[in-house]
This record gives structure tokens, sequence and C-alpha cells, in this order.
């Protein structure tokens, strides 16, 4: 179990390291500039998805998105009817890591680790050693990722373990419950699904119960911006909560049709179970999205309601 333990945190160090590394280079490269391209921008709800997506899709953190257009609210470069459809693109760009991690590229993944080395030692161009830690944070997310697949496979024969899992599975509440604290306390649901792919892969957990766990962590990876916005003024507290009634009112909505989402990521990916995780993510948040857009003026009303 020691062993179990310490590969589990060294994969996970090592993974939380690279997201580190990818979220700080691309800021550094892209976040002066898409603030500068909202300034006083007429932005369409369905481009304001699109601005979302892209952003989180480069920054790789739906929080760091959601809390920079809490930031460009505050400031007042954009209102809440601009800001909503951002925060939902958000959401859908984050389910890019799980895409991407499905892959398991691990045998190439040495190339982008020491292209990042090299251009580490470029520090007469910032931009260069940027791309470094953006390269670096890259391979390190697969690295980890690999060695906590690794960790957890002797999982598979631990009865105790099988057996909390199985009680995830059959009680739901619990299972979003246990999703939304792994967000809380990681402040990254790329994280939290990452992990999920990794016990997957290994036949540990069932895909039922992983939508569950995964659904909480949608809703856990709202903590940030709620933090970041506690000294804002009330239009910057109102961006921070419709991020969260967004998330709540998406699980509420897809949460009769449950089994339907997990038959079509069946078969999309009938014998991969980290893509079937990363197509339910996707696919929950492009769903919560559709449905929601046309009512992002309640959302603004209620965030109203609430923060006066």
């Amino acid at each position: 179990m020691l062993a179990i333990l310490s590969s589990t945190f060294i994969g996970l160090g090592l993974f939380l390291l690279g997201m580190k590394y990818l979220t700080e280079g691309l800021n550094r490269i892209i976040s002066g500039p898409f603030k500068n391209m909202m300034k006083n921008i007429k932005i369409h709800p369905i481009f304001g998805v699109f601005i979302g997506f892209v952003m989180t899709g480069l920054l790789q953190s739906s929080s760091t998105t959601t809390v920079i257009i809490v930031g460009l609210v505050d400031s007042g470069l954009i209102n809440l009817h601009q800001a909503t459809p951002m925060i939902m693109g958000a959401n859908i760009g984050t389910t890019i890591t799980s895409q991407i991690l499905a892959f398991q590229p691990n045998k190439y993944i040495f190339i982008p680790f020491f292209i990042g080395i090299i251009f580490s030692f470029f520090k007469r161009n910032k931009k260069i050693v940027f791309l470094g830690e953006v390269l670096l944070g890259f391979s390190l997310i697969f690295i980890g990722m690999d060695l906590l697949g690794k960790a957890v496979i002797p999982l598979q024969n631990y009865i105790k373990f099988q057996k909390i899992l199985w009680e995830f599975g059959k009680n739901p509440i619990l299972g979003i419950l246990i999703g939304f604290c792994i967000t809380a306390i990681i402040q990254s649901s790329s994280t939290g699904v990452a992990i999920l792919q990794s016990l997957a892969n290994n036949n540990i957990i069932s895909l039922p119960t992983a939508i569950m766990i995964l659904l909480g962590q949608n809703v856990g990876t709202c903590v940030t911006a709620l933090i970041s916005s506690i000294h804002l003024s009330l239009m910057g507290k109102r961006a921070a909560l419709i991020h969260l009634f967004f998330n709540i009112m998406g699980i509420i909505l897809i949460f009769p049709f449950i089994n339907i989402l997990i038959q079509i990521s069946y078969t999309l990916s009938p014998l991969n179970p980290s893509r079937q995780i990363a197509n339910v993510h996707t696919l929950f948040n492009i769903f919560s999205t559709i449905i929601l857009l046309p009512f992002r003026s309640i959302l603004v009303k209620i965030s109203a309601f609430i923060v006066e």
C-alpha cells in the first residue's frame, strides 16, 4: 500500500506541476492580448461561448479563465450578459485536457520535454522561455499520468477500495459530493478527471460511477472563482455566482438523461474507458451550454437577486 501511495502522489505531483507550468506559461503569453481584445467589443452570445472555449483550451484551466472573466466584469470591461456565455464556453474548453489524455501519447512525450528544457535556457527572449514552460508542463502532465496509471493498477485487488467505489456508484449524491470535494481541494477539474481516467483504464472504476464523481467535479471547479470574488465589487461576485449556478443547473437538467449520455459515450468509444469519460465530460458541458445559453438572462437575474 505504501508503494501505491508514494507512486500515486509522485504521479499526481508531476501532473499538478505540469498543469502549473502549462497554465502559467500560456497565461503569460496570451492573457494580455485576450484582455485587450475584449475591450469595447460587442460580443454575440455564440461568439462569447467561443471566446471562453478558446481561452480555456489555451490556458488549460477553466478556473483561470473564469477568474479572468470575473476580473473583466469587475473592472467594467464587459457586463454580466457578455460574461455568461464566456463562462459557459470555458466549461467546454476545460474538456480538451481529458480528450488529449485519452490519446495516451506517452511514447513521444520526451520530444516536447527536451525541447522545453532547451527553450528554458533562452533567458534573453521571454516568449521562448514561456513557450518552454508550456512544453515542459505539457510533457509533465503525461509523465505524471503515466506514473499515476501504473500506480493504481494494484487497487484492482483491494476489495475495500472496490466496495467504496461501489457505494459511490450506488449513491449518486455521494459520488457528486466526493467529486466536488476533490476538485475544491486540488483546485483543478482537469486533474480530477485525469485521475478518473487512470482508474477507468485499469478497470477499477465503472463509467456510471465516474460520471457521478465527474458531475461533482464540475461544481467543485467553481470554488476558485468564488474565492477570488470575495474582495471584488457586486458585479464581480455576481459573475462568480453565475459560474456556480450554471454548473448546478447543468447537473439538474442532465441528471434524468444520464443513461442516454452513458450509451452515447459507449457507442463513440466502446473499447476505450478513458475516452468514454472524456466524451461524457465534453458532451455534458456542450449540452448544458446549448440548453442554458438561451436562458442566460435568468442566470444574471438570479445572481443579482442573491447579491444585492
